[in-house]
């Protein structure tokens, strides 16, 4: 089934008649741009798991918000060898309402019309609402789900033109450039390939649906004709790359409304612009709360795994995490939360993955969201348990080195507050790269359990008395005593008796100290500080 036919201008075939007469074709136009691409392809789009653009945007935005601009945009699908059709809206739906009370742009891809490829004046439609949102300083989420521009329009040497006109003032690429910006979500929503991609590399979150989008390079038609051989969508750009692989990919949503949810949930936390700070929201969890349960989570024994998770929830508000990228380098935790109201973002290492160590995925994961909170101005807690760095062939090969370097640089130049809690292990590099007040810690705290080293005290004892074990002079009575004094002299303590931390707390005391410090400080600052562009994701 094609798309419904265009209604007619007048029924006498010119002006208008009457003023009911003309308000009766722009209602006629605008159920048209209502039906979208037609009931049979609706259904298509359903069958695979998918909302249409307009369900999409009703999920996205409070009851009754949405203020849609464009609607009587028409398109024409010109197709060699078949009659052309009408595209109602010419493919995309965008407009503007409220995301938990606050001004959101949006962009929606129509993938019940030419599989959500865009026309010349969708293309002047997003380009429009984007420049809305740059010039008033206002989020903008793009539902994507295409490849852009119609391939009818953009074959042969046209192309040259056609790009540097039609996408060249599209979001979020010169959107996002901007020194003074707003939060940009790209939610891959279908097939997403090309620009889309590009993107979201550039953009603050970017959600994924599983089972049913998936984002590329380029989609499956075009790498079999370039490398042969039968592959998927989801293959090449689904959760299990994306959300797993390669970490590009924030949220992986089970569902449409999921990753919506997901959405709606990111830009509550953040404030509507980078020269703004986040809202101290009311909380019904008081900021003194005691955190008795942490004495069950953490095991004193430090070759015992816990999930750092649940740390954090016992510390945050009422237990709320929105964790991002938590299917990636899961040894490290990086999640939105707040404390007695105050948005902060959660840095932990994770015992329960590889022991909490630092490697090159934890710390790509680590700079992006410490640019993000930087960027926004959002305060940084970060609780540190870990055996160090990782060392060996395979990270050499990953460029530990360098990746080391880079947390180092983002870490110094932070300006948004960090407050770190050394909770167990706190051993090597990476206790200096987390939080340590040397690089970038405003307030240091540790539990009573928090060791401190350049390395564990096994790994000292294996070095120290190296000669005596190849002499064959080493006894157990002496190993038990260099490894006992090497214990007691990692004990946090003897570095806050040094002035090297700012106290040692209670572990069931560390929500109501972050509270405290929290509201102590405040949100330091305004404006850009991390740097005049987004980074690109590593």
């Amino acid at each position: 089934m094609s798309s419904p036919a265009p209604v007619a201008e007048t029924t006498s075939g010119g002006r208008p008649q009457s003023w009911a007469e003309a308000a009766q074709v722009l209602a006629a136009r605008r159920e048209f741009a209502l039906g979208m691409g037609g009931e049979a392809n609706i259904e298509k789009q359903r069958e695979k798991g998918r909302l249409t653009p307009r369900e999409r945007v009703e999920l996205l935005f409070d009851p009754g918000s949405f203020q849609e601009q464009g609607a009587l945009a028409l398109g024409t699908l010109i197709v060699p060898g078949r009659p052309d059709r009408a595209a109602p809206a010419d493919g995309i739906v965008v407009g503007w309402g409220d995301v938990v009370g606050r001004r959101v742009c949006v962009i929606a891809d129509d993938g019940t019309i030419a599989a959500g490829a865009r026309g010349h004046a969708a293309n002047r439609k997003a380009a429009a609402i984007s420049a809305f949102a740059r010039n008033s300083r206002l989020p903008l989420v793009w539902f994507a789900e295409s490849s852009v521009n119609r391939m009818q329009h953009v074959m042969g040497a046209q192309f040259a033109g056609d790009l540097e006109r039609e996408l060249g003032a599209l979001p979020p690429l010169r959107f996002m450039s901007s020194g003074l910006r707003a939060p940009t979500v790209i939610a891959i929503s279908g097939q997403s390939v090309g620009r889309p991609s590009f993107a979201a590399m550039v953009s603050e979150f970017v959600t994924l649906n599983r089972g049913s989008s998936a984002m590329a390079l380029a989609g499956p038609s075009i790498v079999r004709a370039a490398i042969g051989g039968p592959v998927t969508s989801d293959e090449l750009g689904g959760a299990e790359m994306h959300g797993k692989g390669t970490g590009l990919v924030d949220y992986v949503g089970d569902s449409e409304a999921d990753s919506i949810d997901g959405i709606r949930r990111f830009l509550d936390y953040l404030p509507p612009y980078t020269g703004a700070a986040p809202r101290r929201l009311p909380s019904d969890d008081p900021g003194d709360r005691l955190c008795p349960e942490l004495y069950d989570i953490v095991p004193l024994a430090y070759r015992r795994a816990y999930d750092m998770r649940k740390v954090a929830r016992a510390v945050v508000d009422n237990g709320e995490l929105l964790e991002i990228k938590g299917d990636f380098a899961r040894n490290l935790v990086t999640a939105l939360a707040r404390i007695d109201g105050w948005t902060v973002g959660i840095v932990a290492n994770n015992p329960l993955h590889a022991a909490g160590i630092v490697d090159p995925p934890a710390i790509q994961k680590l700079v992006r969201f410490v640019q993000l909170c930087n960027l926004y101005n959002i305060p940084i807690v970060i609780l540190q348990d870990q055996p160090g760095v990782m060392v060996g062939p395979g990270v050499e090969r990953q460029q530990i080195v360098k990746n080391v370097v880079w947390l180092s640089q983002t870490m110094r130049s932070v300006t948004t507050p960090v407050l770190t809690v050394l909770v167990r292990k706190c051993y090597g590099f990476s206790y200096l790269l987390l939080g340590a007040r040397m690089n970038g810690g405003d307030t240091v705290v540790a539990w009573p359990s928090a060791s401190i080293s350049l390395a564990g005290p096994e790994a000292g004892v294996a070095t120290v008395l190296a000669a005596e074990e190849r002499a064959g002079t080493l006894t157990d009575e002496r190993r038990a005593e260099v490894l006992a004094a090497f214990f007691e002299d990692s004990r946090a303590r003897h570095a806050a008796y040094a002035g090297r931390l700012d106290d040692i707390l209670e572990p069931e005391q560390t929500r109501a100290f972050l509270a405290r410090q929290l509201a102590l400080i405040g949100i330091r600052g305004a404006g850009i500080r991390y740097s005049p562009k987004p980074a690109l994701r590593q």
